[in-house]
């Protein structure tokens, strides 16, 4: 119990100064400065005996690759994938986001629990099994990179792309798991990330004719076109398309058993949608391809008739669909309009999904088992982006997986990443970090 604790305490104090970095990425390419982070963690694995790499593709964009070697060639290794950068923040916050501060048993700031509490964990487990000369039979991989709130260019794409050796491993945990789900009091399920939607961003060029904006009357506006282009696909919106997980997720959530039947009929699940109250984008986002049109611009001055506007869709995809049944919906829904508006693609991204029958997975179920008894591990899919999807590519299976505290519910966690006033209770801590030491020395069979 009490090397529980100290990897607790351990954890908490790195986190807080991981948030007190302030690494935050805008996705320019000079934002983010992940090498205050690195410096941090370089301060706490330095006496371990544990040797790292930095590599650091763009100035200040430094990410930290450990490897713990293991016994046995061959054996399977394990990577801890962890990002240090965090997004930037809005007004209204209680406290100072970047103070990091730990009060009434809460640790405050942007990152708490996207993901610097993880990526803390996995520092402290690599440098306490470093510390013992614990015998590990196959590698054990911890990587604190940049850029993953912008995709990963100059971090894990990057590292995947120019320096694989370094990152190479068998199993992958790494965010967006963890999350209790509860009927009552009760913790029935525990949520284990298993894959990710894919991407197939868009962007819509319109033209028109310019003139002088004091006689707007019958002009061909570029803007206006836009506008009445976004609103056309805003009210078509695509079909559900629940894949076989959803009906386990289904399962576990607290709602009455009418309401489970239509959640998993796609022909009323969009009907049943509201009654799940602040969880409802969470479950449309996962069944569904989404399109939220977030970028627009138009106009050069205010007295010219808009000769050009594009608008930026943010598009994210269920397994199996293609950029091109992306381009058919938009053309579908803009209708009339497709003469004057291009469908421009912004990328193609798949999504990714990890096999369930794995070594790495049978000991997150058990985990999931050891710490909420009575609880099942329910495999889902993450409706943003992760590093994981770079190593799924691969064919190596990735999970997001960490251990929230009984506290926490599925809507009031996706809230706060993110968002304003981000924390995370000291519990849900020791109880990650417990729970990840525990797998790690499962899976390379640490002390057999």
């Amino acid at each position: 119990m009490a090397a529980a604790v100290s990897l607790a305490t351990e954890t908490i104090g790195l986190l807080r100064e991981l948030i007190r970095a302030a690494c935050v990425n805008d996705g320019s390419p000079d934002s983010g400065q992940e090498h205050r982070a690195v410096a941090v963690l370089e301060r706490f694995l330095h006496g371990s005996g544990l040797e790292w790499e930095l590599v650091e593709p763009h100035p200040g964009r430094v990410s930290l690759i450990a490897r713990l070697k293991g016994t046995e060639p061959g054996h399977p290794a394990l990577l801890l994938l962890g990002h240090t950068d965090v997004v930037p923040v809005a007004e209204g916050w209680s406290r100072d986001p970047f103070a990091g501060d730990l009060v009434d048993g809460w640790v405050w700031g942007r990152g708490a629990i996207d993901m610097l509490h993880l990526t803390a964990a996995y520092a402290v487990i690599i440098r306490r099994l470093a510390v013992e000369g614990a015998p590990l039979r196959g590698d054990l991989v911890f990587a604190a990179v940049a850029d993953e709130e912008a995709g990963g260019r100059l971090g894990a794409h990057w590292l995947v792309e120019n320096r694989p050796e370094l990152v190479a491993a068998d199993g992958v945990l790494s965010e967006t798991g963890g999350v209790p789900l509860r009927v009552g009091n009760e913790v029935r399920g525990v949520t284990v990330a298993v894959g990710e939607k894919g991407g197939a961003a868009r962007k819509l060029v319109v033209t028109g004719n310019p003139r002088h904006a004091s006689t707007p009357y019958g002009a061909d506006n570029a803007v206006v076109t836009a506008a009445e282009a976004i609103g056309r696909i805003v009210r078509h919106p695509t079909p559900a398309s629940p894949d076989d997980l959803w009906p386990r997720y289904v399962a576990a959530l607290d709602v009455p058993d009418a309401l489970k039947a239509e959640l998993t009929d796609p022909t009323r699940l969009d009907a049943a949608l509201p009654r799940l109250g602040p969880l409802a984008g969470l479950a449309h986002a996962v069944t569904h391809n989404t399109i939220a049109p977030d970028l627009v611009r138009g106009g050069e001055k205010i007295n010219v008739i808009a000769a050009r506007a594009e608008v930026q869709l943010d598009i994210r995809t269920l397994r199996g669909t293609s950029g091109a049944d992306i381009d058919r919906h938009l053309s579908e829904a803009l209708g009339g309009l497709n003469e004057r508006v291009l469908i421009r693609p912004l990328g193609n991204t798949p999504a990714s999904r990890s096999s369930l029958d794995t070594e790495l997975y049978a000991a997150l179920a058990a985990e999931v088992r050891s710490a909420y008894p009575g609880a099942e591990p329910v495999p889902v899919i993450s409706p943003g982006g992760s590093d994981s999807r770079f190593f799924r590519r691969l064919g190596v299976p990735a999970y997001g997986f960490g251990m929230l505290s009984r506290r926490w519910r599925h809507e009031y966690a996706r809230a706060l990443m993110h968002g304003t006033d981000e924390r995370i209770d000291t519990e849900s801590v020791r109880l990650a970090v417990g729970s990840l030491n525990r797998i790690v020395r499962t899976v390379l069979s640490v002390g057999a």
